[in-house]
């Protein structure tokens, strides 16, 4: 049997051709000093601009042109409001301060306990108040209340429009507080230069608990910068019994307001023709005597200012 030998040499495997890869398209860099430092900034600016090829852009943050940088405008656009006459500008802040019927004001507490005015409405005026029977306040008794659409923000404006508003503000407007709480809470915040304004107020309820109405004496000694006052009514049972006594139980409380107001106007009880009495003063039982509660209205309020200059010595 015939071998055949074969030799590694003799079968030679075929070489593989290399694979030139291509050369990464990039820019030359100098690494040797450059002559000045415009070229590096100009390197710097190529090696920044450049991006790969298929990256995806980067985004750019949308700019609002209406937040964008504020430019004066020229005075040709400003509407001069400054240069308006004194009477027209005192009809535009009365549609923005004034509202058709009084502003029902009531007590509140922000932050911390802190002692603030809130306007009232139809559920919440007088709602505390009828918890007490002292001065005691009906469902029926409370009008159909409506927030009037003020903006009271317009004294923030500056100096000048907060001295030509506050006249406006303070003394074109009936203010009905719902206690002696809220009357002392709203002249303390206010101070006594706006005090000197008020023009109408009308108290709904001396208070419902014995706390309220221990503040009526010290809203009453606030209420002695306001001598400008031309009508102060007292929605509310002063105290029960004839005109006498609710005279005396006046005095007790509003004393200081009744002296200041007499020495601001010359007269000592000019303060009694400001004060109105409604027929909430009127006790029940004083009708059994046959006569008509206008009747009995006309003779406590005369008895209660008899009793009032009595107290004043005249």
């Amino acid at each position: 049997m015939d071998f055949i030998h074969t030799s590694s040499s003799a079968i030679k495997p075929q070489a593989t051709p290399l694979r030139i890869l291509p050369k990464r398209k990039r820019k030359e860099t100098s690494y040797f000093p450059s002559d000045s430092e415009s070229d590096l900034d100009a390197h710097e600016a190529e090696d920044y601009d450049s991006e790969p090829k298929g990256a995806r852009p980067a985004k750019r943050a949308k700019t609002n042109p209406a937040v964008g940088p504020s430019k004066p405008l020229p005075k040709k656009k400003i509407f001069p409001f400054y240069s308006l006459p004194a009477e027209l500008k005192n009809k535009i802040y009365s549609y923005a301060l004034t509202g058709d019927g009084p502003i029902y004001l009531i007590s509140k507490r922000k932050h911390h306990y802190r002692h603030a005015i809130a306007l009232g409405d139809t559920d919440s005026f007088g709602k505390d108040s009828r918890r007490g029977s002292y001065g005691y306040m009906r469902q029926n008794d409370n009008p159909v209340i409506h927030k009037p659409p003020l903006v009271p923000q317009l004294l923030g404006l500056n100096r000048q429009i907060r001295g030509e508003t506050q006249p406006i503000l303070y003394g074109a407007n009936i203010f009905a507080v719902e206690d002696m709480k809220a009357l002392h809470t709203f002249l303390a915040n206010i101070g006594p230069k706006n005090c000197e304004y008020l023009q109408q107020i009308s108290i709904k309820q001396l208070g419902h608990s014995r706390t309220t109405s221990s503040l009526a004496y010290p809203a009453f000694v606030l209420l002695a910068n306001a001598v400008n006052l031309t009508r102060l009514e007292m929605d509310c049972a002063i105290s029960w019994g004839d005109g006498d006594r609710i005279g005396r139980a006046f005095w007790r409380e509003a004393h200081h307001w009744i002296e200041s107001v007499g020495r601001h106007k010359g007269r000592r009880d000019a303060a009694l023709d400001i004060v109105e009495l409604t027929m909430k003063n009127v006790s029940l039982w004083l009708e059994r005597f046959g006569k008509t509660r206008q009747q009995l209205l006309e003779e406590l309020v005369a008895d209660f200012r008899s009793e009032l200059r009595y107290l004043l010595k005249l």
